[in-house]
């Protein structure tokens, strides 16, 4: 390939990635992984809970060598979408409907952006055809077996702060991380090196389960989105107790980052923050099946099951009848 055909699919690959609605893009190529002793550490220490999927040896050598998910592959597309928006915490009922991470109240995220990474990866391919340069590619929104937020950082996008959550002091923490693995070599972008947490630690403090057993180090077995979203059994009485309202998700860790409270970016994909007929609480405990799936048609709610989200509505509703006791 050329260099100036290089540079020019490299601009045009940002260029589009914006036309597609991406709030980001960065390239970077595809050197070891520097966090994979880290990441097996959290497995040995049993950090993922009951997700075993995770803990698989292939998936998780997968992880160290990205020729092993795709073969051949020279560089990575790491692309971000927002979800957050002032209307949409001022429009969220919490009293009423519950505690719903922000990233799933509209339809499931997945949907969007594989849509939009495979248009993506059609016009490199495209542009590379034109230009009679063979390139392979696969798209991937956090369901491959690869290190996405260390790829984003060296991609430039934002450095990994203490929730374990990449930061971007554009744009925050709330947007959602999406990559194109490609068979060709591109000019990598500048790894993101500088660390913009300081001394902070209000997300750690926050946390109402104190799932974060270190900075950086999150344990899913007190993690409230892990038992809200993935669990298929009743967490412990104790922990239970420290939901608070959270049905699905839980974004505390994030609401308190102050790298959220400076960034200006709003979304521009109301599809991901909005739904209408959202159940209650209260629709939880009656909903029937047939009007569960109708009313949340993709909806990514449907992780959790109709019978984990009545789970977690009951546990939510007696959370609350606690507080009003003691209040």
């Amino acid at each position: 390939m050329s260099q100036s055909f290089v540079e020019e699919l490299k601009s045009g690959i940002k260029a589009q990635a914006a036309k597609l609605g991406f709030a980001a893009c960065g390239i970077t190529g595809v050197e070891a992984s520097q966090t994979h002793g880290h990441f097996r550490q959290w497995i040995e220490n049993g950090f993922q809970a009951k997700m075993q999927w995770i803990a698989r040896e292939e998936a998780v050598a997968k992880r160290a060598d990205l020729q092993r998910v795709l073969p051949g592959v020279q560089s990575v597309v790491c692309v971000a979408m927002h979800y957050r928006t002032d209307q949409d915490d001022a429009a969220w009922d919490q009293s009423t409907l519950g505690g719903v991470a922000k990233y799933a109240r509209g339809i499931d995220y997945h949907e969007t952006m594989t849509e939009r990474l495979r248009e993506l990866q059609s016009w490199i391919t495209a542009q590379c055809g034109e230009h009679n340069v063979p390139c392979q590619g696969r798209a991937y929104v956090d369901t491959g077996p690869i290190l996405e937020r260390e790829l984003a950082r060296r991609a430039g996008l934002g450095w990994v702060g203490k929730n374990t959550m990449l930061l971007s002091r554009e744009l925050g923490s709330y947007f959602l991380l999406g990559e194109v693995l490609l068979t060709i070599e591109l000019p990598p972008d500048r790894p993101h090196i500088e660390q913009f947490c300081g001394s902070c630690t209000r997300c750690l403090d926050a946390c109402p389960t104190q799932a974060f057993v270190a900075p950086y180090v999150l344990d899913a077995n007190k993690c409230i989105s892990f038992h809200t979203i993935e669990n298929r059994e009743r967490a412990p009485e104790g922990l239970r107790e420290k939901f608070g309202d959270w049905v699905f998700g839980c974004d505390v860790c994030q609401d308190v980052c102050p790298w959220n409270g400076k960034s200006t970016f709003e979304s521009a994909e109301p599809q991901l923050w909005q739904r209408e007929e959202f159940p209650t609480l209260l629709e939880w405990l009656m909903l029937p099946q047939a009007e569960f799936s109708r009313r949340l048609s993709k909806s990514p709610l449907k992780r959790a099951k109709r019978r984990g989200l009545k789970r977690n509505a009951v546990n939510a509703l007696k959370n609350r009848r606690r507080r009003e006791a003691k209040s």
